[in-house]
């Protein structure tokens, strides 16, 4: 029969550690090296191990060619390699991994895409068959790992290595068009170069000329990404942007995509920027952080393209709450208030309280004796609405430097009017004086 004991204190949990805390490090520190007994693949239990995922979790050693084919539908995990002596950060790109693009309408795997796929497992294979001679001549043969199960290894996809394939042009450089990005290309950043410049490994030649040299950074919710992009044109030029989207990724700019944002890191800012109160520029460089720990700043500035893809995913939010998407409704006829968030709340005549409010005398009430004893007509106060307004002063950041070509999104759609109804409204408007007029300077300190 068990016994539990209703007094515990924090402290006496506290102490169960305090305790134990030396055994508690030694099986952290286990981690970080290779498992007592471990060579094999826990998945194919053929090839030897020397591949590990980060964010998988109960993550088990693999080979090459299981981490690249478990990790399709996962291309934005953090892995591992261990080189001998510690488990150093590597990319999935490494390990041949790639960003398939699906067509979001009719066939989402057509012949191209087969055929270049194909082409990539192809040459995949062969490195790792190098790799796995390299790692059979520095060590010995290892045991098999015992109690594995049996695993469907066919792959998923019937590529095809045969055919002629009509090439497609992928658009790989970010439109560019501040002034402030002139150096964009040419930033000192070299930790998300592209493969086979500056320190990182070079490029297969059939990685190359699958994917046209379309190798995009991705910032997600771990941090940013580079990684090799196979997509396809065969249903039209302007057919990409729509894939991406289908597949929730928001490309950055669409006349040359080089920088895709996932729809999973956007509306994790949005909840850090509701509840934690993060700003974009905390939040950016909290990925930063993820990306490179030790050295955040080495990592490439994308703070003003996050900001700008911030702002149009909150405004297609509020279209697809609202019923635009997937109706006949265009989105250039968006009505005063249509965007703007319903309160149930608040009292509304025909909705929460009756049309006749106004008769409602509730003579009966406490309210009304209360408010007739003291000879006050205001017995509507159980209907009484309040707007307030934000005294805000020192928002001086909201007024725009330069309001030439400025893009609004969802004017008088919203909470704020539009930009002429306002302003109509000012020009008849009545300012009140929020100081009496009657008090002197120096009593109410206005110099």
């Amino acid at each position: 029969m068990l016994v539990y004991d209703h007094f515990q204190t924090q402290q006496d949990y506290i102490r169960q550690y305090v305790d134990r805390i030396d055994e508690f490090l030694e099986a952290q520190l286990s981690h970080e090296s290779m498992p007592e007994g471990a060579g094999l693949c826990r998945h194919c239990n053929i090839a030897i191990a020397v591949w590990r995922c980060k964010d998988c979790v109960l993550a088990t050693p693999l080979c090459r060619s299981c981490m690249r084919r478990y990790h399709r539908e996962n291309p934005f995990h953090r892995i591992q390699q261990w080189n001998g002596s510690f488990f150093r950060s590597a990319e999935l790109w490494e390990v041949g991994t790639y960003l398939l693009i699906r067509h979001n309408t009719g066939v989402q795997i057509c012949d191209t895409l087969r055929h270049w796929c194909g082409l990539l497992e192809s040459a995949e294979k062969s490195k790792d068959s190098i790799e796995q001679e390299n790692l059979n001549r520095y060590n010995p043969a290892p045991a098999p790992v015992p109690d594995v199960d049996d695993m469907d290894m066919d792959m998923d996809m019937d590529f095809e290595d045969e055919g002629d394939v009509e090439e497609d042009v992928d658009e790989d450089d970010e439109d560019i068009s501040d002034e402030d990005d002139e150096d964009y290309e040419t930033d000192n950043n070299t930790y998300l170069n592209v493969p086979g410049t500056g320190t990182t490994a070079g490029i297969d030649p059939a990685l190359a000329a699958a994917t046209h040299g379309a190798y995009v950074r991705v910032v997600h919710t771990n941090g940013l990404h580079h990684i090799a992009m196979v997509s396809c044109q065969c249903h039209g030029k302007d057919v990409l942007p729509l894939d991406l989207f289908a597949s929730q990724l928001l490309p950055a700019s669409l006349n040359r995509i080089k920088t895709l944002f996932t729809a999973q890191v956007l509306d994790s800012f949005r909840l850090c920027n509701l509840e934690l109160k993060a700003s974009a520029y905390q939040y950016y460089h909290l990925l930063r952080r993820l990306t490179r720990p030790m050295e955040p700043a080495a990592v490439l500035n994308l703070y003003r393209e996050f900001r700008r893809m911030t702002r149009i995913w909150r405004w297609m939010k509020k279209l697809k709450w609202a019923g635009y998407a997937g109706s006949p409704k265009p989105v250039h006829d968006v009505k005063a208030g249509d965007l703007a968030i319903f309160c149930p709340a608040c009292p509304q005549p025909g909705i929460n309280i009756p049309d006749n409010w106004k008769d409602d005398t509730a003579r009966y009430s406490l309210i009304f004796f209360f408010f007739k004893f003291l000879n006050l007509r205001q017995i509507r106060w159980v209907y009484k609405r309040i707007f307030v307004a934000d005294g805000n002063f020192k928002a001086d950041h909201v007024r725009q430097k330069n309001e030439v070509g400025d893009v609004w999104l969802s004017e008088g759609s919203g909470m704020i009017p539009k930009r002429e109804e306002y302003f109509t409204f000012l020009a008849t408007a009545i300012e009140r004086l929020t100081v009496s007029a009657r008090q002197k300077p120096a009593e109410t300190g206005i110099k």
